[in-house]
This record gives structure tokens, sequence and C-alpha cells, in this order.
């Protein structure tokens, strides 16, 4: 591994145990991206929270499809906006919104649209 702070990093999970409960939450994880990214759910937030996880499956030294994989996510984070007409952040980003317009359950009035 390249990167002392980031074995440093893996070592202290190891060493304390915590490797049982991580390897369960990286494995929620990824079944939460992959889900709500075949739906259409949310794909922006999804999309980022899978570049996530796999950058650290690159800084973890794993040598597989994983920059190509990360370059694929992040074309999908970026136009998420757009991505909203397909799937169902179509229904989904109207009832909660964006960061820059409130969506209906939080404060968008009938006559602010």
């Amino acid at each position: 591994m390249a990167y002392e702070r980031y074995r440093d990093f893996l070592r202290f999970l190891l060493e304390g145990g915590h490797d049982v409960w991580f390897a369960k939450l990286v494995a929620l994880g990824e079944t939460g991206v992959g889900i709500a990214l075949v739906l259409g759910a949310l794909t922006g937030i999804a999309a980022f929270f899978g570049v996530f996880m796999n950058w650290h499956f690159v800084m973890a030294g794993t040598a597989s499809t994983n920059g190509l994989l990360g370059v694929v996510g992040i074309l999908i984070v970026l136009p998420w906006k757009s991505a909203g007409w397909w799937g169902l952040d179509r229904w989904l980003l109207p009832l909660l919104g964006t960061p820059w317009r409130p969506g209906r359950l939080f404060g968008e009035t009938p006559d602010s649209g």
C-alpha cells in the first residue's frame, strides 16, 4: 500500500476489531448506492457516495477497473440536475427539493413556482 496514513487507518480497524462492523457498513453502502442508481432515486447523491467508496478502494491498493468506474461515477454526479427526468428522481426532486429550490415538503408554496 502506497499511502502510510491509509495503511494506519486500516491497521487501526483490524487491531481494534472494527473490521467486522465496518465490512457490514461497506456492504450496506454498496447495496444502497446500487439500488438508488438502478431506481434513479437521488442519483447525484448516490453517485457521489459511489465515487467516495471507489476512491477508498483505490487508496487501499485495489488494482481493478476502479479508475474507470470513478470517472463514470463523476460523469453521473455532474449532470444530476438533468438526470431527474428518468427514474424516481422525476418525482423525488420536486418533492424534496434541491439546494437552490425547496421542494413541496420543505416550504415551496404554490405561487413560488
